[in-house]
């Protein structure tokens, strides 16, 4: 399988960097925006064996990812393919991406909310609570369970 790189998000726009605050969620975040984005927009012929990939590589300040687009050299459409989806990325998110970039952002802070809070609240008596059903004895239930009558 070959590979070419086409970025952790459109050119255009900015994204997480090696070695920031939360660069592993947010950049796996964007990583997979784009790579949902090139399927909506750049969408692959069924039959090529080509596929947009989210890849980490080395770097000296940490692992970076950035979305690929992996195709199989012997297959001439499938290389055909992914040269033209390299010089035809987006520079700019599309709206789609750009919604689910703040839907997850905003889920991303309520998660942080929340546990900033379950941190400072002091934990639930942990004994069962006296509504708590009693369990009926199966003769009592009328859970007659039987095979289906046949004439």
């Amino acid at each position: 399988m070959e590979y070419i790189e086409l970025g952790p998000v459109p050119a255009g726009e900015p994204c997480a960097q090696v070695g920031t605050d939360n660069y592993l969620a947010r950049s796996m975040r964007e990583c997979e925006v784009f790579r949902r984005m090139l399927e909506r927009v750049l969408p692959i012929p069924e039959g090529l064996s080509v596929k947009y990939v989210v890849r980490s590589h080395p770097h000296d300040f940490g692992t970076y990812r950035e979305v690929s687009v992996r195709y199989s050299g012997d297959d001439a459409a499938a290389c055909n393919f992914a040269f033209q989806v390299e010089s035809s990325v987006p520079d700019v998110w599309d709206p789609v991406a750009q919604q689910e970039l703040a839907d997850l952002q905003r889920r991303q802070a309520e998660l942080q909310a929340v546990s900033a809070t379950a941190a400072t609240v002091e934990p639930a008596d942990r004994a069962q609570p006296e509504c708590m059903p009693q369990r009926v004895p199966a003769d009592v239930r009328h859970d007659v369970r039987r095979s289906p009558v046949t004439s």
